[in-house]
């Protein structure tokens, strides 16, 4: 036999192989790096879900008339609605063994081609996904502008490389946001949070998020109820929507350099990368 051709007569012979044993009812383990990655994005999604500031906000510049409407939604809802249940510190690892634990059904510590074969599915879709943790709101838009900052080539699909850039990008940026509460709260200087660190920390974000929701009250809520009805959110919403808008008209007028109203993927490429960079540094955090 040729032995050029061996590695790839081995592939067919093990994808053969892995097609008899999935009709017979036995599935394949998943390649390691494919089912890694999968686990990664996941991984990803959780840690954007547990932000509350604007992640990757100037991906609004492709974004269509009605994106910008649900995008908007979902910010107000991240903004009025506290998430209690949110953990204090970002640990990728720690979001990678969840997603791993909830779609390892058959608790053999890997995944399976019909285990990764449901996680893809729930990524695709992002319908009720099995890696959703309980009282998380899961930030959908969020998580499209980060998807969009790294689909380089514009064509809507990442390809492994880009997958890979984005988890790579979403770990460090975890890190970045990880050190930056250690500086902040760790008093004790062990390079961990203790319980009563981790509580001092929940209780500044608390305030924090207790502020901004008074800040939105004592604008909007007219009637002095103590809450947003429908009309005083509406007003909110219109115009979060337009600040929205004028940001894309700014970032066209910058980037949109044959001015034809709207980004080939030559010309968002800059912005891409810009917003790449502004991840993995942690910006757009509260």
């Amino acid at each position: 036999m040729d032995m050029n051709r061996a590695p790839t007569a081995r592939r067919l012979l093990t994808a053969a192989l892995c097609l008899a044993l999935a009709l017979g009812g036995v599935a394949c383990d998943a390649s390691p790096d494919e089912a890694d990655l999968a686990i990664g994005e996941a991984a990803s999604y959780l840690s954007a879900s547990e932000e509350s500031g604007d992640l990757c906000g100037d991906a609004v510049a492709e974004a269509s008339a009605e994106m910008l409407g649900t995008m908007v939604s979902e910010d107000l809802d991240t903004a009025i609605v506290s998430q209690t249940n949110s953990t204090v510190m970002c640990d990728f690892s720690a979001r990678r063994q969840e997603v791993l634990e909830k779609y390892d059904t058959n608790h053999d510590g890997t995944l399976n081609r019909a285990e990764l074969r449901v996680l893809k599915s729930d990524l695709d879709t992002q319908t009720d996904p099995r890696f959703a943790r309980a009282g998380l709101r899961l930030r959908r838009w969020a998580f499209w502008r980060v998807r969009w900052a790294f689909d380089e080539n514009g064509d809507k699909v990442l390809s492994t490389d880009e997958r890979t850039a984005l988890v790579d990008a979403m770990e460090a940026r975890c890190q970045r946001l990880g050190q930056r509460l250690l500086e902040k709260y760790d008093t004790t200087q062990d390079g961990t949070l203790d319980d009563a660190e981790r509580q001092a920390a929940r209780q500044e974000r608390q305030t924090a998020w207790e502020q901004k929701r008074q800040q939105l009250l004592t604008q909007y809520d007219t009637n002095g109820d103590g809450g947003l009805e429908l009309t005083e959110r509406a007003q909110l919403r219109e115009e979060r929507l337009q600040a929205m808008r004028a940001r894309r008209q700014e970032l066209l007028a910058w980037y949109d350099t044959n001015h034809d109203g709207r980004l080939s993927p030559e010309e968002s490429l800059p912005l891409r990368q810009e917003l790449q960079r502004r991840i993995i540094e942690g910006h757009g955090a509260d």
